[in-house]
């Protein structure tokens, strides 16, 4: 793999404009680090009394003891009290956050990157931006929040940083899943700069632009491409590519719906108010899929007190997630049976029934997140309408159109990856039928756009977008863009029962340890709820009326120390110590592995693990996992499987979602290796660091970059791209040369 990646890199644009120098190094002590960690402790001291303040203040009022009917007022209390904390905290805090914070360099752990990271909790932790994108309430949201966002957009993302330095003009599209954030973390500086994207332009799915970015009126950047720092896109022209490369024409369904010069259609009245009463619906789903197993544990804590109420979260699992399933499919086909093919305006009836069904599918996705990479994800895919084939395996794929999805027998969607996504682009959504052949692979964090045809044996790489149309049977493809690879890894012989055709036996066994994957992670959330209302109740009862609200963070935050205490254990004693190995798919160890992972991806980041991105407390969770994190290290992601095989060194910065990858299942096969980062490495947002390799001390990784299987990324060298290749930038002076010095404090 690392010879083909120098090909790729001997046969780059060598015509592109070498970067901006990097600025030198800046290096934090541990007070400096110390003392931004209680600024965010505090911060989030604050934030959990907003959210736990309306229990807390129901209990109080009914002395901690609340019985039969008379729940229902306390509980309206506390829905009422989350939704305006949801609601209205975020737009009347984010102005003010940003008050003064312009386009320059500050220093990491500083105050500007504390107001942007609180900034970046309130966006994407309680704010419903994840719910709008896609609506046409997105603008006048995001206005409201500050940024510039004209009339006719169609913004299908919530992954947005910094509103007051973003700005969208009128008639522009922005795909699913794509990244606009105008702040990053390198080099321990925090760059700031604005991002704009002109009239009638279009960002394709799963797009980066990096601080700075600028698209000019009528231009385009395909999917799964990056516009880098600074970088202009100019009017009318076409990128594509990581990083973006000068192209004639994106795909063709997305070039007819640019070329369509007419205005579309505008929203009319009826539609808003079906997508006010689809945002109802949509945030009624979380209260609907609780409301059985809060039932169930209200029930036996009324009849048998705690012990029983305790006892009964663990059946609490089990109904929530067939609660999820219930209501979203329902939910689904009552608001749309089936999504016709071909090229439709996007502000219509069916534009936002096509909202709604997205959502529900996001939803899902996080409220079940284990039930994905599971053998119940089969079935669960048919229900919602798609043609799965015999042993096809689905992790966690999102942006599905189900009734145009068909995947063969054998096939396999790794987790990240977006299959038969629909395209929007002046006004019209365009969808379109997707067929995975059989024992396709679609790698990790891929994109295999909608109308795509992969034949039987193909394979599409890790953030890979596969040619247009059709792949050819048996190719192999890397990259954005794809380029084919001559030879395929070898992923040694095990036999079929143990890759493609298990036995009777192994499938039921496989049944049983996904059933507790599936649902033990919510049965430990409910069972720490559970305690921190029992500990709040007694508190209410014993003590003044403000004891309870002012201790009710302190339960919560000691509800998220139990969840991870738990998934700790559980890693040890399920799974071990994690060392490079090999294992069919079908082997006991990949079992006990996956339901490690599923309980810290389902249990752990939701309950708390996420809300400590870009903290000093993230690292030590990470260490008591097996991780080795240097000092003064900054981690932006939770996207870590077999911690024991990473190795980040002192004053290294983990961009935002980046996926230090430790495994792949290439072929049926689990391969699992190292991943190193070196001291002072700075690697980018959205960039996927496969196993087996090492980032050396002082380099620098781009943005969407993807360091391929065995490379040796020279210290103090800068890198960009999928896969990755030098971009040109000067590293400071004296830092190839002296770049072990540059961890010290």
């Amino acid at each position: 793999m690392s010879g083909f990646a120098a090909r790729l890199r001997a046969t780059a644009d060598a015509s592109r404009t070498p970067r901006r120098p990097r600025p030198a190094p800046l290096r934090h002590g541990r007070a400096r680090i110390a003392r931004a960690g209680l600024v965010q402790a505090t911060a989030l001291y604050v934030l959990l009394l907003l959210l736990t303040g309306p229990v807390a203040g129901s209990l109080v009022l009914s002395h901690g003891q609340v019985t039969g009917g008379e729940a229902t007022g306390p509980a309206l209390t506390v829905l009422a009290g989350w939704f305006a904390v949801r609601w209205l905290v975020p737009v009347l805090l984010a102005r003010p956050l940003a008050a003064g914070v312009r386009p320059g360099r500050y220093p990491l752990w500083g105050a500007t990157y504390l107001r942007l990271w609180l900034l970046d909790v309130l966006l994407h932790g309680i704010s419903p931006l994840r719910t709008l994108s896609g609506s046409p309430l997105m603008g006048p949201y995001l206005r409201l929040l500050g940024a510039r966002v004209g009339p006719r957009t169609t913004i299908a993302t919530s992954f947005v940083g910094l509103p007051t330095l973003l700005r969208v003009d009128q008639d522009a599209t922005i795909g699913y899943g794509a990244t606009l954030r105008p702040w990053q973390v390198a080099d321990g500086w925090v760059t700031v700069a604005p991002i704009t994207v002109g009239e009638r332009a279009y960002v394709g799915a799963n797009a980066v632009l990096e601080p700075g970015a600028r698209l000019g009126p009528g231009s385009a950047l395909g999917e799964q491409s990056a516009a880098g720092p600074d970088e202009a896109v100019p009017a009318g022209a076409r990128r594509a590519g990581s990083p973006a490369r000068p192209v004639e024409a994106l795909a063709p369904h997305v070039e007819t719906m640019l070329r369509e010069r007419t205005g579309a259609d505008p929203w009319r009245p009826r539609h808003l108010a079906a997508v006010v009463l689809g945002l109802v619906l949509l945030e009624s789903v979380v209260v609907a899929a609780a409301l059985p197993s809060a039932a169930l544990l209200w029930w036996a804590w009324s009849r048998g007190g705690t012990p029983a109420a305790l006892a009964a979260t663990a059946l609490s699992g089990p109904v929530f997630v067939a609660t999820v399933c219930l209501v979203v499919a329902a939910g689904k086909r009552a608001v749309l049976t089936r999504t016709p093919p071909g090229i439709h305006p996007a502000r219509s009836a069916l534009g936002v029934r096509k909202w709604i069904a997205d959502k529900l599918l996001e939803q899902s996705l996080t409220l079940t997140n284990s039930l994905y990479a599971t053998l119940y994800t089969v079935p669960w895919l048919r229900l919602l309408g798609a043609r799965v084939g015999r042993r096809a395996e689905i992790s966690t794929a999102a942006h599905l159109d189900p009734d145009l999805l068909t995947l063969g027998d054998g096939s396999f969607v790794a987790d990240m990856a977006g299959v038969g996504a629909a395209a929007f682009a002046a006004g019209r959504m365009a969808c379109r039928p997707t067929d995975i052949g059989e024992r396709a692979f679609v790698g990790n964090a891929a994109l295999v756009p909608a109308g795509t045809r992969l034949g039987p044996g193909s394979l599409v790489g890790v953030g890979t977008v596969p040619p247009a149309q059709r792949v050819p049977a048996g190719s192999t493809w890397l990259g954005s863009p794809a380029l084919r690879l001559p030879v395929r890894q070898d992923s040694g012989s095990y036999p079929e029962e143990k890759t493609f055709r298990p036995t009777r036996g192994a499938v039921l066994g496989r049944l049983a340890i996904e059933f507790f994957r599936v649902t033990v992670p919510m049965s430990l959330l409910a069972t720490a709820a559970c305690l921190y209302l029992l500990a709040l109740s007694e508190t209410a009862r014993r003590t003044g009326p403000w004891v309870a609200p002012v201790v009710s963070p302190l339960f919560t935050a000691g509800g998220v120390l139990i969840v991870i205490g738990c998934c700790v254990a559980a890693k040890w004693v399920v799974a071990g110590r994690y060392r490079p190995r090999v294992e069919p798919l079908w082997s006991l160890f990949v079992r006990r592995t996956e339901f490690v992972t599923g309980l810290f991806e389902a249990a752990a980041v939701p309950a708390g693990v996420g809300a400590l991105v870009g903290t000093p407390f993230l690292p030590p969770v990470l260490r008591l996992l097996g991780a080795r994190i240097g000092r003064r290290t900054w981690i932006g992601t939770t996207y870590l499987t077999e911690f024991d095989l990473v190795e980040v060194g002192d004053d290294a910065s983990i961009g935002m979602h980046v996926s230090l990858q430790t495994h792949l299942f290439e072929d049926r096969v689990m391969k699992m290796s190292t991943v190193t980062v070196g001291p002072a490495a700075s690697v980018g947002a959205r960039t996927v660091v496969l196993y087996d390799t090492q980032v050396g001390a002082g380099v620098r990784l781009g943005a969407l970059s993807l360091v391929m299987k065995g490379e040796r990324l020279t210290p103090g060298t800068s890198w960009h791209g999928l896969p990755a290749e030098g971009d040109g930038t000067v590293p400071p002076a004296g830092q190839a040369d002296d770049v072990p010095a540059v961890g010290r404090p």
